[in-house]
């Protein structure tokens, strides 16, 4: 009788041993479901933060290329009123054209920028011209 008991203990522990090793493989794959979500869900913010940096980037980008460009414009108009003045001996056209190159020399199209990087992460605003 003593034999049985060993063997049906026996069998009592293999029984566990297998019950113990089905949970621990259940829990393995109910975490690894887990973190591959997570990872899935990191990899998807990933992927949009990436986006809205490019398309950031390339709003920032053409505001600015328009900016300098106009600014461009303006400076070398200032400086064809500058040479009329001069050549003319115009001093006040000089003058004048002197005090509007300073004036937009000193203003920065980055404090535009400045404002149009706000305007874009603020969800009141729907509509932005450049």
């Amino acid at each position: 009788m003593k034999k049985i008991l060993q063997g049906a203990d026996a069998v009592s522990t293999v029984v566990k041993s297998f019950d113990n090793l089905v949970d621990a493989w259940r829990t393995c794959e109910t975490t690894k479901a887990i973190e591959q979500t997570k990872r899935a869900h990191i990899n998807a913010t990933r992927d949009v933060q990436v986006k809205m940096i490019e398309e950031n980037a390339a709003i920032l980008k053409g505001y600015l290329d328009h900016v300098f460009a106009e600014r461009r414009h303006v400076i070398d108009n200032m400086f064809s009123q500058l040479d009329q003045g001069l050549d003319s001996g115009n001093m006040e056209l000089a003058s004048k054209a002197i005090e509007a190159i300073v004036k937009v020399t000193q203003s920065s199209p980055l404090a535009g920028a400045r404002e149009l990087i706000a305007d874009i992460h603020n969800p009141r605003i729907s509509h932005i011209e450049i």
